[in-house]
């Protein structure tokens, strides 16, 4: 190559430039490569921000809750965050409006949550959680607990939200990396025979419904419909991480 430029050079009258294409020239790829892979890590990077920042931002994308702005002497109305949640009796006040709950936050300015819009939120007493929809085929479920914020990475195969790993944010982290899984690992094993026995020395509470579970997939779908009535963030993540451990 550097013989052939040479030549051209050589060749070319004194009086004229000589013009080069990319092709014939040697030019290094090494920059080029580390520039896409920085650009692929930064895309299963999700940034972190404040609860507060960001129920400001979704507050009006979600049915069932509402925020509550009030102007109280000494109060900051970005540490102490105070929402208004529908009820699960699904009740009616005087005037037929939906019966709601006040839920109140405190230091909401520093509570983590990924800085995305949610798909929905739901508010327990000891916690909320906060489904997110990533990729068409992955979602991430987040649970706000006293001390941060944990992430179960799901995959969705027809409408089914299958948990495949689960990571802590902390208050000062700044981003979460995404935990990725091909789905056929996780979609080949659901016609499988389920593993019974298993499963009820990790949940006990399937122990009444064993007689009518036979594949993994009957697993998922009734564990997923018992955490759906569920109202407690530990049992939640008690449920998610069954899942995982049986379709690991």
């Amino acid at each position: 190559m550097n013989e052939n430029l040479t030549q051209m050079v050589k060749e070319a009258p004194s009086d004229e430039s000589v013009v080069f294409s990319e092709t014939d020239l040697d030019l290094p790829v090494e920059e080029q490569v580390q520039e896409e892979q920085v650009q692929e890590e930064q895309a299963n990077v999700i940034g972190i921000t404040s609860l507060s920042n960001w129920f400001e931002a979704n507050c009006t994308n979600f049915d069932n809750i509402n925020q509550v702005k009030v102007a109280i002497r000494g109060v900051d109305s970005d540490e102490t965050l105070i929402m208004a949640v529908k009820d699960s009796s699904g009740e009616k006040d005087k005037e037929g409006h939906d019966k709601r709950n006040l839920r109140v936050y405190e230091n909401a300015d520093k509570h983590p949550v990924l800085n995305i819009p949610g798909a929905t939120m739901d508010v327990y007493n000891n916690g909320f959680k906060i489904v997110y929809a990533y990729q068409e085929n992955v979602f991430i479920k987040c649970y706000g607990v006293r001390t941060g914020l944990i992430a179960v990475f799901c995959i969705n195969v027809e409408g089914l939200l299958i948990p495949y790993a689960t990571t802590r944010v902390k208050k000062k982290d700044t981003d979460l990396e995404v935990l990725t899984k091909n789905p056929a690992e996780i979609v080949d094993k659901l016609p499988l025979d389920a593993d019974l026995e298993a499963l009820q020395l990790l949940y006990k509470q399937s122990a009444k419904a064993v007689e009518d579970l036979t594949t993994n997939r009957d697993v998922v779908e009734w564990m997923i419909t018992r955490q759906a009535e569920v109202t407690d963030i530990n049992h939640h993540l008690q449920i998610d991480g069954v899942l995982i451990d049986i379709l690991a």
